[in-house]
């Protein structure tokens, strides 16, 4: 499976992608308490330490490893903190694994059977785990396997409590609960040589695509973020952006990777005067910043697989891709998530009753573009001219999701080196919305099926976004929201998260330090000037002269990306849901 949310390689029915997103369509909220912990390293913003740091330091960036490649314990420490619900491995596989499971900790494991004086239930067993009796298992008349695997079935949830504490008091306190990392493979059997290999017992297998989500945000979160920093509210509104690869595994069976690439915090935007040197950050919504990390993540792919060498060319997420498009695509088997905390402002968070037909939902006000205007949320046709053209407006994030459900992700400046990256899964965190608005805020804005012929330029179309409702990561008490005036952002490759100023829209000045006038911060290493410079470095490295020449942002988005994004607009206007004209003068800066 490629960027787009569709079945691709390894997406086969013995997979386990294809049952975990078919459920995908029909959110099922999962409530839980998260409190995740942990570390982050990060490598500075050139590309070719970022290459070789990403996996060198011994902190390295938060993963979720079903072989444990990332480092041991994130994943594993968020799911013991905060008790999730894990789920069973294959009935018929319990004891099995039960038994790897000892032998791989150099416990002993035994199966005490005794008789019951229920008539109905004869048979009871309990499994002693290094003398550690684990609740019994009671059955019928079956065989004594069955009941193995009931008695190991019944003591998963018990061992998964305990035996962190009992593996600690071996590893002198450190402990480790490797089943949720380190998978555990079958020895070679020549007694049942035709049965299928089992499932590796790992990550994966336990806790949930939306559980791993959530771990990795907040553990990466809490790693950059410590609990006694001022910024630590700001987790109530984080989103990200996570990576996940797909590599092979032992005896075929293929593991999942989950790396936090991009990570953003906010919830409001600018509401001040629009200035024109492409130095202000608008729009500082959590899922919007994360998503503008995420280019900046991208950009500094591109440099390391043109300058990182053979290493940078096996560590990027990208690879060169040959004929007359984009020069890079992603790699096969690497897929992009999305996390957010709160519902998207905009249409996905106003609308509470189904409509009866889908035209009356394309016509209802709630459904219209909306955007941010001087503190207020409102529908774009109510926006004056005269506040449009001269302060900062900005999309509500439910309509910017629509646009990437359609564009992709990576925007105008990417699109030179890039073909359209499409978010696989969104995994909303938030307990208080509507599923169904949310699909259909993203994927029925506005109805490409009612077009006539090509409405859009190739290869852009509609992807399928697959929603999950996840554990939400912010502390379950109450904390005072100081930050609600300030956002965060943090990629791939930086050594610290930047905090933006959400009413300058740029870094938060330090009044001791700083030497801009009227106290303004330097600009955010997310705002349009440095993608321009960004982009110009990239197109350095590749010899583009064409695009070297472009002078201006503006110029430098033209393409078929703009084309796409004209249409697209054009197609809103046309049934009824608003427009939303682009500012050309706030694109005309040289950077």
């Amino acid at each position: 499976m490629a960027s787009p949310a569709a079945p691709g390689p390894g997406a086969d029915d013995s997979g386990r992608r294809r049952p975990r997103l078919a459920a995908s369509l029909q959110i099922n909220p999962r409530p839980s308490p998260w409190r995740p912990s942990g570390s982050l390293g990060q490598d500075p913003w050139e590309p070719a330490v970022a290459a070789g740091a990403e996996n060198d330091k011994g902190g390295g960036q938060p993963q979720a490893s079903a072989a444990g490649d990332g480092p041991a314990g994130d994943v594993p420490a968020a799911a013991g903190q905060l008790g999730l619900q894990l789920r069973d491995p294959p009935r018929g596989q319990a004891v099995a694994m039960l038994a790897q499971y000892a032998a791989s900790l150099g416990v002993s494991l035994m199966f005490r059977e005794d008789q019951t004086a229920d008539p109905c239930f004869p048979f009871s067993m309990c499994a002693e785990l290094d003398g550690l009796l684990c609740p019994t298992g009671n059955a019928s008349s079956k065989p004594e396997a069955r009941q193995q695997a009931v008695a190991a079935v019944s003591t998963l949830h018990y061992i998964r409590s305990q035996l962190g504490s009992l593996e600690g008091q071996r590893t002198g306190g450190q402990a480790l609960v490797s089943m949720a990392t380190h998978p555990i493979s079958l020895p070679e059997s020549s007694e049942t040589p035709s049965k299928p290999p089992l499932a590796p017992l790992s990550v994966e297998n336990i806790l949930t695509h939306e559980q791993r989500c959530a771990a990795v945000v907040s553990a990466g979160f809490d790693r950059l973020v410590d609990k006694t920093s001022p910024y630590r509210a700001c987790k109530g509104t984080v989103a990200a952006v996570i990576l996940e690869r797909e590599v092979p595994g032992a005896k075929g069976h293929a593991k999942e990777i989950y790396e936090l690439v991009a990570l953003g915090t906010g919830s409001s935007s600018c509401a001040g005067w629009l200035e024109f040197s492409g130095r202000q950050l608008h729009d500082c919504h959590g899922l919007v910043v994360a998503r503008r990390a995420l280019l900046r993540f991208l950009f500094r792919q591109l440099l390391l697989v043109t300058q990182g060498g053979a290493k940078g060319k096996e560590r990027s997420v990208l690879a060169p891709q040959p004929g007359p498009g984009p020069p890079f695509a992603l790699k096969p088997r690497i897929f992009l998530h999305l996390y957010v905390s709160n519902t998207p402002t905009g249409a996905a968070h106003d609308i509470y009753l189904p409509p009866s037909t889908e035209g009356s939902l394309l016509h209802s006000p709630p459904s219209r573009l909306q955007a941010h205007v001087r503190g207020e949320l409102k529908p774009v046709c109510y926006v004056a001219p005269s506040l449009r053209d001269t302060h900062v407006g900005c999309l509500s994030t439910s309509d910017k999701l629509a646009r990437w459900a359609v564009l992709g992700l990576g925007g105008g400046l990417l699109a030179h080196f890039l073909p359209p990256l499409y978010a696989t899964s969104l995994v909303l965190a938030d307990p208080c919305h509507d599923p169904p608005t949310l699909s259909r805020a993203i994927h029925t804005r506005p109805s490409l099926d009612r077009v006539l012929g090509p409405c859009l330029p190739p290869p852009y179309a509609r992807t399928t976004l697959h929603l999950f409702a996840g554990p939400p990561v912010a502390p379950l008490d109450p904390i005072p929201n100081t930050c609600h005036s300030l956002s965060l952002n943090w990629s791939l490759g930086d050594t610290d998260v930047e905090v933006v100023d959400v009413a300058t829209g740029r870094v938060k000045a330090e009044p001791s330090v700083s030497i801009f006038s009227a106290g303004l911060g330097p600009p955010s290493r997310l705002c349009k000037a440095a993608f321009l410079r960004a982009f110009r470095q990239v197109a350095g490295v590749l010899g583009k002269s064409r695009l070297l020449a472009l002078k201006t942002y503006e110029a430098a988005k033209a393409g078929p990306y703009q084309d796409a994004r004209r249409q697209l607009s054009l197609l809103l206007d046309q049934q009824g849901l608003g427009a939303w004209s682009s500012k050309p003068l706030v694109g005309k800066f040289r950077g």
